[in-house]
């Protein structure tokens, strides 16, 4: 059953279970489908107080009449849910990790694209798998990951006609770096500041403290950006020992 649509059966006994109680991983595990399948059908026709079973099944039909591919079309779970992993420990998961992405400031859209692109094992979706996994427009996922891009989180590459999105190994480091890089600018700027205000000023005191306060960081980031590189290093060289040793007869 998973990778064909709801039919409106199926979407009767959502609506029954919503009333009842009953969470996505539970619904999901009744009609054996995954927990986010159930989730996005709720959340897409109403929420979980104004889930309209016969409406959804309209809006669900007159998309297929428009001859675009639904989202339940495609079994965009299958990989999520491999290797033996719980539906409902890696549903609760993805709604944990989209929350921590958007509690460090992210907005929504784009802390849900960078969940989505985490959360398969090959590290990378296209434009049009995104569309399809956050049911939202082309033009929305191309801000978004225009601006996931300038913090360094994605990267992008040409996949044919269609943009495809890629973590990089590489890709904290590179966000930290581009941290730093911030939190260098702000210190210089907050100490010219205080010597334009004066440095016995409120204004210039303020911009002094906050000046010395980002300097500092970026000493401290340093620092860390040192012993990372260390111990990249060193691992790099024992991962590249164990393959040399491993094909050594």
């Amino acid at each position: 059953m998973p990778g064909k649509r709801l039919d409106e059966e199926e979407r009767q006994l959502i609506a029954q279970f919503l009333w009842d109680g009953l969470g996505y991983s539970e619904i999901g595990r009744r009609l054996q489908r995954p927990a986010s399948t159930i989730q996005r059908e709720v959340v897409r026709n109403g929420g979980h107080n104004n889930y309209r079973p016969g409406a959804a099944h309209r809006a669900a039909s007159e998309r297929a009449m428009r001859r675009l591919p639904a989202v339940d079309d495609l079994d965009v779970d299958e990989e999520a849910y491999s290797f033996g992993r719980s539906p409902g420990e890696v549903q609760e998961f993805h709604l944990r990790l989209v929350t921590s992405f958007a509690q460090t400031g992210i907005p929504k859209t784009a802390a849900r694209i960078l969940a989505e692109v985490f959360m398969v094992d090959k590290g990378s979706l296209s434009a049009t798998e995104l569309v399809l996994r956050l049911s939202v427009s082309p033009g929305t996922v191309s801000r978004s990951t225009a601006y996931l891009q300038n913090l360094g989180l994605l990267r992008s590459e040409r996949d044919g006609k269609r943009m495809r999105y890629f973590l990089d190994d590489d890709l904290w480091y590179r966000a930290w770096l581009s941290s730093a890089e911030r939190n260098s600018v702000w210190a210089h700027t907050a100490l010219d500041g205080a010597e334009i205000f004066g440095l016995d000023t409120p204004v210039g005191a303020r911009l002094k403290d906050m000046g010395q306060f980002f300097a500092f960081v970026v000493v401290d980031m340093e620092s860390t950006r040192k012993k990372w590189l260390d111990f990249f290093e060193k691992k790099k060289r024992a991962c590249e020992k164990a393959t040399e040793d491993a094909a050594t007869p």
